[in-house]
């Protein structure tokens, strides 16, 4: 398994779980001690046939588990992804996008004997121009940076373009994901005279994409081609959190990151003003409060015995509750549980919540 142990704090404040060894060396996915690549690098797909690329290297472990009809993000990683890609509204794909690429510039630096002589930037691209490609709220906040560290790379992604529409690739199997994709990148420039690119993309699951975008990018002889990534795809039979993260690790500022989706930092100031009218705790086995909302009162009830949390707030009842997240009530719920019960006490039930996450229920009134 992953040994997710080293953190690194996106702009100084949020906490993100690097990956670790043991990984493929190729494209970090998890591998067994002692192996050096894994199944997919180590064996690949006739249509395949070579990678083109050089290695990916990922900020950390990306994944959305299901959990009855919808996905629930494992980290706060998964969060800025999900905001990312999903969240309608410019705030939000601007916020993350922020946040992801100080997490890439820690990466790039990190590995600069590999990036050092990275001359071309650009990132998978869409097959219409009219449509919004997330990837550009990452790469443009992480070329400011790279330039303030030296680093000039010449930007192509205009001159990176798309033959055909390919399609969604969820309900693809790993072969029709190759296949489908296969010489659809083009590159716009006559000769990249051997130099080295760097290619930045959100998520790397498979690698279908990367792959014909890097063909694409050889058949213009480009040198060293190098894969930069928020998230790593990766695949688990159960909530993997418990064999992912060492619970001694868990404080309360990372569980309240996570559980707020981010709310507590991106939007503190909405989550503050919330008034408890009342806050109780019964038998020490559920929490039951009343919350102040604009034209009426809310009810919260958190049995810790059987793992069940009940509110009637309408954003959890139409988003929240569906994720497993909280909304702003019940953050600061938890803030106020903090102060009269102390971080220890409030730690322990969210550490217990988010380790047992699959156990617990989000429901409505």
């Amino acid at each position: 398994m992953t040994n997710l142990k080293d953190i690194y704090y996106l702009e100084g404040k949020i906490p993100i779980n690097l990956i670790r060894e043991p990984f493929c060396l190729k494209c970090m996915n998890q591998v067994d001690e002692g192996l050096t690549l894994c199944s997919s690098c180590s064996s690949l797909l006739d249509i395949v046939k070579e990678w083109y690329f050089n290695k990916v290297k990922a900020l950390g472990v990306h994944n959305a588990y299901p959990i009855g009809d919808y996905k629930v993000s494992i980290n706060i990683l998964s969060e800025l992804i999900s905001l990312l890609k999903f969240k309608k509204g410019e705030i939000f794909k601007k916020y993350a996008g922020k946040l992801l690429a100080d997490g890439l510039s820690y990466i790039f630096v990190q590995n600069i004997d590999l990036f050092k002589n990275t001359a071309y930037i650009t990132i998978p691209p869409k097959f219409s121009r009219e449509e919004k490609n997330q990837c550009i709220y990452i790469v443009n906040p992480f070329l400011k940076k790279l330039k303030k560290l030296g680093f000039k790379l010449v930007n192509i992604i205009e001159k990176t373009t798309k033959l055909k529409d390919t399609g969604k690739n969820k309900d693809k199997n790993l072969e029709e994901r190759f296949t489908d994709i296969k010489g659809t990148h083009q590159i716009e420039v006559k000769d990249l005279h051997g130099k080295n690119v760097l290619i930045v993309d959100d998520v790397f699951t498979v690698g279908s994409t990367v792959w014909d975008l890097s063909r694409a990018l050889k058949e213009v002889n480009a040198g060293e081609i190098n894969i930069l990534v928020a998230g790593r795809h990766m695949l688990f039979g159960k909530w993997p959190v418990p064999g992912l993260i060492d619970s001694k690790e868990l404080n309360f500022d990372y569980l309240i990151i996570y559980f707020s989706n981010l709310d507590i930092d991106r939007d503190y100031r909405k989550v503050r003003n919330v008034k408890l009218k009342t806050l109780r705790m019964r038998n020490h086995e559920t929490i039951v409060s009343v919350i102040a909302g604009s034209g009426q009162d809310y009810n919260l009830s958190i049995d810790l015995k059987n793992r069940i949390i009940t509110h009637d707030c309408p954003n959890y009842i139409n988003e929240r509750k569906k994720i497993k997240k909280f909304c702003k009530h019940i953050t600061k719920a938890f803030l106020d549980i903090k102060k009269e019960s102390g971080e220890q006490y409030v730690t322990n039930i969210l550490k217990s919540m988010y380790l047992n996450l699959d156990e617990w229920e989000f429901e409505s009134d």
